[in-house]
């Protein structure tokens, strides 16, 4: 199918032509309820436009179609009350065939309007089991169509008479129109609700979803007010069927839902401005009309008229702001952005973190679909949405050093951002390179302190080996030359001998001492292996404890061998004082570039409020010295569990 670029705008401007006259031929009479007029108004307006901007871009599309459609054949509806009411007042020909046209008119667009959630975004069902449904439902349409053709009463806001051509009774169709324009639209809801869980991308539909829904109970509502005071109905419905059009617009901008989003952008604006100030003429000329009380209707439309005229431009204005505000956030106001990145910045509490969620707070901050931030050499540290590869590149500066770049995608391809959006990420630029120069300098300190605690480690195990090796040894040897020095001196020199032997034996126990503070001596003894199954065999008297390694350790730094005894100790230790376990098990597996050590408890599990004591802080502090991180979690009644994740 083959559509010129402006055959489209032919629909929604007939439509919006056919509401001005209608209302403006209605509101020059007296009418008894003009409120169905204020329904045709705001959908013959709002949806031939959204569905003239889908049909120019995807012209196959059906849901372009339904759109149209939909707002048609109430706009129509507008137009033949109108000139229905006005006709039979100054004597117009073709009255009779116009109110005919009032009572079905209106359902060849309003019946389709409760099928398009269920055919959005692509014109398909979600799945081949919605078919007997939608088949069912449409045939059920197609037939109250008809039936309405032949009620048996004419309605013409609000004035009924008998029908020339109608023999359905009025009492049969109301129910069958409320049972079937309910059902239409829950099942309209129902499978978009299908077709945004199963969906990749459920933000092109989340904004469509409460729309949708909204329609649903208003719909509910109407047909149970059907037999009273229906006009509720109305109102709900004449508030909530343009959510439709103009949620779609918002994932059409916001989420690219069909790649038309700078079409839409300035129409909005104007489509939410028309409806409004038509919906303050009517108001106005209602009103007027019922305290002057007058006939002619000429000073009513003067008055009205004027109202809507000085209306016109703070109407405009504040619906720009607001249209602004949702398809462009907060670029009008700097200060609101920098607000809302300055709270994010704020509630973090671990340096490392501060950038997370930073690049997310600018993209809603200016409703772009990307933004990262990344450190001088190039490495993402906070993204959403991806990676830019186009769009603007603002370089991230702090005390004169360069400490990243932000990134910004525009809103759409070939859309490239304004200087309003280019003044925000100004602003914020320097807050995200000192919240980057942070980051930088804390993962520095981590690095500093990883790398000293590791070589600190290293010269202990290294002293002690040669501690234990070589002083120790021959302080050792000495003790022995001078216990046999004892048994062979002189009595003279003996006393002497032997205090000499007692300070050197008193030495190796210094020593010997000092060995042990450095490093646990079982981990040069036994290694990691060894040294967690003598943990487990010194809690025999305790639970029963179970030492599990898959595969034989690797050779282990020697901060990663202390790091992992010291917190199994710990964990240990709790089991057996707070935690009344009966079964502990140990596991330690090596997997690349890191060691996972889990402690698992039968116990009571962790108290409720949970409070950090001495030791828990001490396994989370050992694990962060060498890079590492540490979880602990539980079950009430089943146990605690204890896991480190320790780099090589």
């Amino acid at each position: 199918m083959r559509v010129s670029t402006w055959q489209p705008w032919a629909i929604p401007g007939a439509a919006a032509a056919a509401v001005l006259i209608g209302t403006v031929l209605t509101v020059n009479v007296p009418v008894q309820d003009a409120t169905y007029l204020l329904l045709d108004a705001v959908v013959g307006l709002t949806y031939p436009l959204v569905g003239a901007l889908i049909v120019a871009r995807q012209p196959r599309n059906p849901i372009g179609w339904l759109f149209c459609l939909g707002g048609t054949g109430l706009a129509l509806q507008a137009l033949a009350g109108g000139y229905s009411v006005y006709g039979q007042a100054h004597g117009w020909p073709g009255t009779e065939f116009s109110s005919w046209v009032v009572n079905w008119v209106f359902f060849t667009g309003f019946g389709p309007l409760f099928l398009l959630p269920a055919f959005l975004p692509d014109g398909r069902l979600p799945s081949r089991r919605w078919r007997p449904v939608m088949g069912a439902l449409i045939a059920a349409l197609a037939i109250l169509q008809v039936v309405l053709m032949f009620r048996d009463m004419v309605w013409v806001w609000g004035s009924e008479r008998p029908s020339p051509v109608g023999f359905v009774p009025t009492e049969i169709i109301a129910a069958c129109f409320g049972v079937v324009v309910s059902v239409a639209a829950v099942v309209g809801a129902v499978a978009l609700v299908v077709r945004v869980r199963r969906a990749q991308d459920r933000r092109q539909l989340m904004p469509v979803l409460p729309a949708a829904v909204a329609i649903a109970l208003a719909a509910l509502v109407d047909s149970a007010h059907s037999g009273g005071t229906w006009s509720v109905g109305i109102w709900l419905l004449a508030l909530t069927l343009p959510a439709l059009p103009l949620a779609t617009a918002v994932s059409i901008f916001r989420y690219r839902l069909f790649d038309i989003e700078v079409l839409i952008r300035r129409t909005v604006v104007y489509v939410l401005v028309a409806a409004l100030l038509l919906g303050a003429y009517m108001a106005t000329v209602t009103t007027l009309n019922g305290l002057f009380r007058q006939q002619g209707g000429v000073l009513e439309s003067l008055l009205a008229t004027g109202v809507v005229a000085v209306a016109f431009a703070p109407a405009r204005d504040a619906v720009q702001r607001a249209v602004s505000r949702l398809l462009f956030g907060n670029r009008g106001e700097p200060a609101a952005a920098l607000s809302h990145l300055g709270q994010r910045l704020e509630a973090t509490a671990a340096p490392t973190e501060l950038l997370d969620g930073a690049a997310e707070t600018v993209a809603r901050t200016l409703r772009v679909p990307a933004v990262a931030v990344l450190t001088a050499a190039g490495v993402p540290v906070s993204v959403f949405g991806g990676v830019p590869e186009d769009g603007v590149r603002i370089p991230l500066l702090s005390g004169g050093r360069t400490e990243g770049e932000l990134r910004a995608a525009p809103r759409s391809p070939g859309e490239p951002l304004s200087r309003a959006d280019r003044a925000v990420l100004d602003d914020l630029a320097p807050h995200l390179a000192v919240a980057l120069a942070a980051v930088r300098l804390a993962t520095e300190v981590r690095d500093s302190r990883e790398r000293l605690v590791k070589a600190r480690e290293e010269e202990r195990r290294r002293l002690r080996r040669d501690l234990h090796d070589g002083l120790g040894a021959d302080l050792a040897t000495i003790g022995v030359r001078l216990y046999v020095i004892e048994a062979t001196a002189p009595p003279e020199l003996r006393e002497q001998v032997t205090g000499v032997r007692e300070l050197a034996q008193a030495i190796v126990g210094d020593v010997r001492r000092i060995v042990h503070d450095l490093r646990p001596p079982a981990l040069d003894e036994l290694g990691l292996s060894g040294a967690l199954e003598d943990l487990a065999l010194d809690a025999q008297l305790g639970p029963n404890v179970a030492v599990t390694i898959p595969e034989p350790l690797p050779a282990l730094p020697a901060a990663v061998e202390v790091a992992a005894y010291r917190i199994t100790q710990e964990a240990l230790s709790n089991a057996l004082k707070h935690a009344d376990a009966a079964n502990v098990e140990i596991t330690a597996t090596a997997v690349p570039d890191r060691l996972v050590l889990r402690i698992r408890d039968d116990g009571r599990g962790l108290p409720e409020p949970l409070r950090e004591g001495v030791g828990s802080g001490s396994m989370r502090e050992r694990a962060a010295e060498v890079g590492g991180d540490l979880r602990r979690s539980s079950e009430p009644g089943r146990g605690t569990l204890v896991e480190a994740v320790l780099p090589l």
